[in-house]
């Protein structure tokens, strides 16, 4: 049985990472040469980023033949291809966001997945016609790609490691 297997794309997740190690390290250095409030906040900029570096990496949709799965950190929705009432898409600029109707719940997925595009062709592929709205297929013709959140990041990344690196020669 063949699986797809779709997951976050590794360029929004390698500088996700990476703050998360910049945040650990702004965490230890100020164990020893910060405040009181310079630890707490670091701290839990850290936990934070942890947790959503954690869930953003274990996130996943799989398909196969009969069925689809939505993995998320600890928890696995599993339905079959019968019980998908409805796929749809919201657009807010360059972020899209698919939605996943079914007998179970409404699942949603954006356009940071990769191959967003191949999954959302699989997906029509594998519903049924009417229960596939038609801006799908509209959006399928011409897919956007969401890169400014990368960029974001890596900006984030380069800000942080910036403060370290101040905070370090005392400036």
């Amino acid at each position: 049985m063949q699986e797809n297997i779709f997951k976050i794309r590794r360029a929004f997740l390698i500088p996700l990472w990476a703050m998360v190690v910049l945040f650990f390290a702004l965490f230890v250095q100020s164990l020893f040469i910060g405040q009181l409030w310079e630890i707490i906040v670091s701290a839990i900029f850290f936990a934070v980023l942890l947790a959503i570096a954690i869930e953003a990496s274990e996130r996943a949709i799989i398909m196969t033949e009969d069925k689809l799965k939505i993995k998320k950190f600890f928890r696995q929705k599993e339905f079959d291809w019968e019980k998908v009432t409805n796929l749809g898409i919201v657009e807010l600029g360059k972020k899209v966001y698919f939605l996943i109707s079914a007998a179970r719940g409404l699942y949603f997925f954006s356009n940071m997945t990769e191959r967003h595009s191949e999954l959302l062709g699989l997906l029509v592929k594998k519903i049924d016609e009417e229960r596939v709205e038609p801006q799908v297929r509209e959006y399928m013709e011409r897919p956007v790609e969401r890169l400014s959140l990368i960029v974001m990041s890596y900006v984030a990344a380069l800000v942080i490691a910036a403060i370290i690196i101040m905070k370090f020669l005392q400036v």
